[in-house]
């Protein structure tokens, strides 16, 4: 008992250095079973990417938490120390703290994962890592139509993922619906033109149709989503200069643009066979009128009008300032005339 007593002060970190050691052993072999234990389940590669994600996250957190309770013991004033912590971390650490929160939520809450694609405040792309403290994606769009990667990989912190809208084209269900516009004049044949489009429709959209209404009805058992169509259909819109109809299907995101190019292509394919439909613009009517004497009026006419004795000259308008001041301040009627004192 001497003898430790008397050792025990010269090593006051003996615990704290113990401790972490044994924490951080331990967190080792934690990360190791989760991964075995992720790995060992049939899950698709985006959820396996979530999962480990999540584990880490959690484990790590852990570990800090429980080496700060270590080194927390040769205080001796606890209370002191935790406020002095905590006091640190809210001042100093504050949007870090956010983001590893934020990184928990993304991977607890199921907002996102690797390889979906996604946008948050006005950025769009597909995440291709999530950290502690940022979000990486490959940005698609901005000078890039047509939803394409720009080359640009976009990062931002996971704080944002809090009070921030965010928008998710694969999750839960991983269609989108688009929209493709073909004008025509009044006079073809809108019914052939519709025909066209809607079986150009269908046969792009056949062999996922099946996958998405399987996707639906997914949906429909953990959220409160109401059966809505899949097959393609077309809308007709009469506009001042031609008739617009609009073919709507459902797509993949990533293949937005391949999709409407293909539709576009072969519809104007077949519509070249035709004769009966012609594409619509924007028109405008113009009358031109000669510069003879009926256009520019006769000489009768122009002596007859006068436009300045239409409108009056200034010096002929009546100014009725002093008679609305007279009705507010009650000094009689206007044409009440009072006395000449010369008279």
């Amino acid at each position: 008992m001497c003898a430790s007593d008397s050792v025990m002060p010269h090593f006051p970190y003996a615990i704290p250095i113990l401790g972490t050691i044994g924490v951080v052993v331990c967190a080792s072999i934690a990360a190791l079973l989760a991964r075995k234990v992720i790995e060992s389940r049939d899950v698709a590669p985006k959820e396996h990417y979530r999962l480990y994600r999540f584990a880490n996250t959690v484990i790590t957190v852990l570990t800090v938490a429980a080496i700060i309770v270590f080194w927390s013991k040769i205080f001796e004033h606890k209370g002191q120390f935790w406020g002095l912590i905590g006091a640190g971390l809210a001042i100093s650490l504050r949007e870090p703290l956010l983001s590893i929160a934020g990184r928990i939520a993304i991977f607890a809450g199921h907002m996102y994962s690797g390889g979906d694609r996604i946008e948050i405040n006005k950025l769009s792309g597909d995440v291709i890592d999530i950290g502690f403290f940022y979000t990486r994606m490959m940005e698609i769009g901005n000078w890039i139509s047509g939803d394409q990667y720009s080359g640009r990989t976009i990062q931002f912190a996971n704080a944002q993922v809090f009070g921030t809208p965010l928008f998710n084209y694969t999750r839960t269900f991983g269609y989108i619906w688009d929209e493709i516009r073909i004008p025509i004049t009044y006079a073809s044949n809108v019914k052939a033109l519709s025909d066209i489009l809607k079986n150009v429709g269908r046969e792009y959209t056949q062999e996922f149709l099946k996958g998405a209404q399987k996707q639906i009805e997914k949906m429909q058992r953990y959220f409160m989503v109401q059966s809505f169509e899949v097959q393609p259909d077309v809308y007709v819109k009469v506009t001042d200069n031609y008739i617009e109809l609009t073919l709507r299907y459902i797509v993949d995101p990533k293949q937005r643009r391949k999709a409407s190019s293909f539709i576009y292509a072969e519809a104007f394919r077949q519509l070249r066979e035709r004769d009966d439909i012609q594409i619509g613009s924007t028109t405008m009517d113009l009358t031109v009128h000669p510069p003879d004497s009926e256009a520019q009026g006769d000489t009768q006419t122009k002596a007859a009008d006068n436009p300045t004795a239409a409108v009056g000259t200034p010096q002929q308008l009546q100014d009725t300032t002093r008679q609305t001041e007279q009705k507010i301040i009650g000094e009689g009627k206007p044409d009440q005339q009072k006395p000449d004192k010369a008279a």
